[in-house]
């Protein structure tokens, strides 16, 4: 399995925006083949700090999820939610 965790740090103005935004690129991904995990958390610490958090069953399943649509889409307006970097973390699970 291959987990990926994607920190967005969100600008206040634009949390209920990013809500919504982000719940149409979840729902979507959910159903994405190889996806065994996937989500958007809130940090308990940090307000507006969010992690998507992915779960992959191998890499054609990335590969497929990336060529998808509502990636795409998501990839392409993230920015305007952000107030400051994105940051991906991707490690491979072998237990």
């Amino acid at each position: 399995m291959i987990i990926i965790n994607v920190l967005l740090p969100v600008k206040e103005e634009k949390r209920e925006e990013f809500l919504v935004f982000v719940e149409d690129l979840v729902n979507k991904s959910r159903k994405d083949e190889g996806a065994e995990f996937y989500d958007c958390l809130e940090s308990l610490d940090t307000r507006n700090q969010f992690m998507i958090i992915e779960n992959w069953r191998d890499q054609d399943a990335i590969d497929k999820h990336n060529a998808t649509d509502h990636l795409k889409k998501f990839l392409a307006e993230i920015d305007e939610y952000l107030a400051g970097d994105k940051e991906l973390k991707k490690v491979e699970y072998t237990g």
